[in-house]
């Protein structure tokens, strides 16, 4: 698998594909203006870089006004006496069954699964389940994986598949981002869907490249009420709109993942800041706080430099943090990748309907 260079996108390709990462609900229009370039120059600039492959357009549900309680983040290393066509054959079959899932990857010795869970009960239960799979068919070795619970209620999700920061970093751009708190708004209570509601949400989350037209035509609704109903979604944070990078086109080879216990002993104000200073300094697309836990994914353009970041955090953390243990670390690399699910909430949804109809009763 070959990795394109950031040098392989001219200045104007990557103000644009910045513009379009960082703004992902504005039309070409509204991008235009940001880069102060021509509108048919945005307009010609991301078609090929779709076209291409440098992004993909998701839509996420906002999971905790569905009636979600928690995140879950479970990671671990596989035990690597077992081929690695065993390994990918095996845990695709586990993750295609669980409708929780909404994203797994794979490396050739690490791997992460992240999970929305209904309940403390249905994450322990669908932890277990891992566990009892992989040491059915010998997939890890004796420590077994580790998870990070998060609630949606009172953990912060300061970047949730944001490549903002990501696509500055492997560009050099200098610009600023912007980086809204995603579910920031713990206040609002579960909302109910009407059926063409139902219908509507799942064509957006199932088709998100798809133009409203085509959504009214797959979801038996007419492209007024896809129109309305979308616009209701985006202004209630009820929908959240994402612009993936595929990391080959990036520049940047190397993906680790860190998990941090903070323990009681550090000062709030402390965490606030070993945060602040870790959205500032990592090249960050994932990260999320709690109280004790932090968890990021990032992206590094090679193992020097991220052995340099490393130790930067490391000396910060600390220096200011007392952290009780050292951060657990998994480093990817991006030509050794496997996704047995990558952002699919589709799964989710259709088993949420679900069981809300067999609640109803006929």
């Amino acid at each position: 698998m070959s990795t394109m260079s950031k040098k392989k996108l001219t200045k104007k390709e990557q103000d644009t594909l910045w513009a379009l990462i960082n703004y992902p609900t504005l039309n070409d229009n509204a991008l235009a203006k940001k880069t102060r370039l021509k509108l048919s120059t945005i307009t010609a600039i991301r078609r090929r870089l779709w076209e291409r492959g440098f992004y993909r357009t998701v839509n996420i549900p906002n999971f905790f006004r569905l009636g979600y309680e928690l995140f879950t983040v479970h990671y671990g290393t596989f035990n690597e006496a077992v081929p690695v066509e065993k390994r990918i054959k095996y845990f695709k079959n586990y993750i295609d069954g669980s409708p929780n899932i909404i994203f797994s990857m794979m490396g050739r010795a690490n791997g992460i699964v992240l999970n929305v869970e209904r309940n403390y009960a249905e994450a322990n239960e669908h932890y277990e389940n891992l566990e009892m799979f992989f040491n059915s068919h010998h997939l890890t070795d004796e420590g077994g994986w580790k998870k990070a619970i998060f609630p949606f209620q009172t953990a912060k999700f300061w970047n949730f598949f944001d490549f903002s920061p990501t696509v500055r970093y492997a560009y050099d751009i200098k610009r600023k981002i912007n980086l809204p708190e995603f579910i920031s708004d713990k206040n609002k209570k579960v909302i109910r869907l009407s059926k063409k509601e139902k219908r509507v949400l799942r064509g957006l989350v199932k088709y998100p490249e798809d133009s409203d037209n085509s959504i009214a035509d797959k979801t038996d609704v007419s492209r007024q009420a896809v129109s309305n109903i979308k616009k209701r979604f985006m202004s209630e944070h009820l929908l959240y709109v994402r612009r993936i990078m595929n990391f080959e086109h990036m520049g940047c080879n190397l993906i680790p993942f860190a998990y941090t216990y903070f323990g009681p002993m550090t000062p709030m104000e402390a965490r606030k800041d070993g945060l602040d200073y870790t959205k500032r300094s990592v090249p960050i697309f994932l990260g999320i706080s709690s109280n004790f836990e932090n968890i990021v994914f990032a992206t590094t353009k090679n193992y020097p430099e991220y052995e340099k970041l490393r130790e930067k955090l490391l000396s910060f953390y600390k220096t200011h943090l007392s952290i009780a243990k050292p951060p657990e670390a998994l480093l990817f690399t991006v030509d050794d990748l496997c996704y047995c699910k990558n952002l699919t909430f589709a799964d989710l949804l259709d088993d949420m309907f679900e069981r809300e109809e067999e609640m109803s009763g006929p």
